[in-house]
């Protein structure tokens, strides 16, 4: 039992130059452990390092494009309203140059539109105008006083005719 205790003692407790060259030992392997990890790792490290770089330009690159969006969506907001009233000032200048045609009838959002209800309009106005034409033409009435004719002896009773007759007659020899 004794050389039991001696040898537990032994395994226990290492020499101080033991202690010394497995501490080196390890941190030679450490080191040796670390440039592998090092060396395993160094191109995913430039790879990383590439990204980050990348990706804060690309930041960079969406905030600068943030601010022309903002830029260029104020401008359109602007340009719209702009086409907006030049649209209804084109309206009312054609209306006051169609003076044929009621305002209302002039409509649209675009120029186009526009256009094409005024064209609308002016074909209504030239049919309206042509039926009115062809009416007038129908009912032609000369000028001045119509061709006298005998007198029209419907309505009249028998002795109305015989007078009549009679009258006539007598004016006949006065003439």
């Amino acid at each position: 039992m004794a050389n039991e205790i001696k040898d537990q003692v032994e395994n226990e407790t290492p020499s101080k130059e033991d202690y010394e060259a497995i501490k080196a030992e390890l941190e030679a392997e450490r080191q040796k452990a670390a440039g592998l990890v090092d060396q395993a790792t160094k191109a995913l490290q430039d790879k990383i390092a590439t990204l980050e770089t990348e990706a804060a330009t690309k930041t960079q690159d969406i905030e600068a494009l943030k601010g022309q969006l903002a830029e260029a969506t104020t401008n359109f907001e602007g340009a719209k309203a702009a086409y907006a009233y030049a649209l209804e000032d084109f309206k009312q200048l054609a209306a006051s140059a169609n003076p044929l045609l009621p305002p209302e009838v002039i409509s649209g959002t675009t120029v186009e539109e526009v256009k094409a209800s005024l064209g609308r309009a002016n074909k209504l106005v030239s049919s309206v105008q042509a039926a009115l034409a062809q009416q007038a033409a129908a009912a032609v009435v000369p000028a001045g006083a119509p061709v006298r004719g005998p007198a029209s002896t419907e309505g009249l009773s028998t002795k109305e005719k015989i007078n009549l007759g009679l009258e006539q007659a007598k004016k006949k020899k006065e003439s």
